[in-house]
């Protein structure tokens, strides 16, 4: 599968405004491929896999952090960016009638876990062309493209991370 590259930069920069509207449905069409529903599995995840390659340097470019920057340098600047992560508390307190304390641990692992797939991710976008990327970025790039729970959540970061500083919210 050839893809289209105007579809694809399309397409980032609907994830990154679908990402600031808190709009679940907006953000799954963003991340679709240009065929949709009907995309064999194999073109679907050679698009996903090719989109958030795209979000992450997209997010790299806009972070204007040095090449080569160590990974805690890359990781405040997501949180300064997005903020802190989100504790089971806070997460419980959104919906205490239906979120149990277990389940909001969960989340707030599972979010963690997004959060650091990109940070590793972005940092494939700062690594000096001369070097070999990251091990941890190949491994979060593989991971991400194949669970779509990760996939969406941590699209959803980078696209907010993509945006000027001015546009995020």
């Amino acid at each position: 599968m050839t893809i289209d590259q105007a579809a694809l930069g399309s397409a980032v920069k609907a994830v990154a405004a679908a990402a600031h509207t808190d709009d679940p449905a907006a953000l799954y069409r963003a991340v679709m491929p240009p065929t949709g529903t009907d995309t064999p599995p194999a073109e679907a995840a050679n698009w996903f896999g090719t989109l958030l390659i795209h979000l992450a340097l997209t997010a790299a470019s806009a972070s204007r952090l040095e090449q080569g920057c160590p990974r805690e340098t890359v990781s405040e600047w997501i949180e300064e960016a997005l903020g802190p992560l989100p504790t089971p508390a806070l997460l419980r307190a959104a919906d205490p009638g239906h979120i149990d304390h277990v389940e909001a641990v969960r989340a707030a692992e599972d979010y963690s876990q997004c959060r650091e797939y990109a940070v590793d991710l972005i940092r494939i976008g700062l690594t000096d062309p001369n070097e070999a990327p990251d091990a941890r970025g190949v491994d979060a790039h593989c991971t991400v493209t194949n669970d779509k729970d990760a996939r969406i959540t941590v699209m959803a970061m980078l696209g907010r991370l993509a945006a000027d500083p001015g546009e995020r919210g």
